[in-house]
């Protein structure tokens, strides 16, 4: 018969490794209160609990800056997969009381990088929740969300409407095939464009005509998908974020000594109907999916 008896592993305080990761990306204990509403004291006590707790020192306090020792370098390995195990475990059971539909969006740049992990979270949580699904140029899920065709939609761009909510920015690049250059000195450069409307068509013009590069346009496509082939056949160089790109195409602004680009903003759209339990659902997943690839707004 198995024994009864209770094991002698400490039990980890979640909140206690919630302030350890705050502590870690804020970079210091002053930044870190202010994240988290609380005194520095009070995260001081935190810390020491949690030390306690492990019978080990998490920070090196021989000098002024903060410092982690191997054991706190380990612990915050640990204190990340733990409370991303917190939120799925919270997540998957709240999910399986949640049903009905959400129609969403997402741009054709998340196609092959956000979507399927949001897509592959959201079904492991809510599995009651059937999930219409469009992938579309920014301008077109904008206009099918107003439409109220869809519910909620992930998009690239600037500036925000009324019914979306800016939660971080995006590098835009110059792309292009890695063996891609311009003929001849003084040449045009020759542009891979989507067709008008295309915020990325306008940055790019308008970052070229102030350097005054020249320019010429070698190739237009209503889709994606037609730009990147242009691009991998070397007929020119397109202008996107370069969340992930074709096998075979590259980052070519600075080797090509084009001038800098904008970032772009992303952002969750909604139509203006009442929000209901699956749509909150879904925001709040996209929300936490994006959060580790966006640049914070300031």
């Amino acid at each position: 018969m198995r024994g009864t008896h209770m094991s002698s592993t400490p039990l980890l305080d979640l909140s206690l490794l919630q302030t350890l990761m705050a502590i870690q990306q804020a970079g210091t204990l002053a930044r870190a209160a202010d994240k988290v509403g609380r005194t520095q004291s009070a995260l001081s006590l935190q810390m020491q609990r949690l030390e306690q707790t492990l019978g080990v020192e998490l920070f090196d306090r021989s000098g002024r800056a903060l410092a982690f020792t191997d054991a706190g370098e380990a612990m915050l390995q640990y204190a990340n997969r733990l409370l991303d195990l917190n939120r799925e475990a919270v997540n998957s059971v709240r999910g399986r009381r949640v049903a009905g539909l959400v129609r969403v969006g997402m741009s054709v740049d998340f196609e092959h990088t956000w979507l399927p992990q949001a897509m592959a979270r959201f079904s492991k949580s809510h599995p009651k929740i059937v999930v219409e699904l469009r992938v579309d140029r920014n301008s077109s899920l904008e206009q099918a969300v107003g439409r109220k065709e869809l519910d909620i939609a992930l998009v690239l761009g600037e500036p925000a409407p009324a019914n979306a909510a800016l939660i971080g920015t995006v590098p835009m690049a110059w792309i292009a095939h890695h063996d891609f250059e311009v003929e001849g000195a003084g040449a045009d450069l020759p542009l891979l464009l989507l067709e008008k409307p295309c915020m990325f068509r306008t940055a790019a013009l308008q970052a070229l005509d102030a350097a005054g590069t020249p320019w010429r346009l070698a190739a237009s496509s209503p889709s994606l998908g037609g730009i990147w082939a242009t691009a991998l056949a070397g007929m020119g160089v397109t202008a996107r974020s370069a969340l992930v790109l074709p096998p075979g195409l590259s980052d070519a602004g600075t080797r090509l000594g084009l001038p800098a680009l904008p970032r772009v903003g992303v952002r969750i759209v909604e139509s203006d109907g009442r929000a209901g339990a699956p749509r909150v659902t879904l925001r709040r997943v996209l929300r936490e999916l994006v959060q580790d690839f966006v640049a914070p707004l300031a």
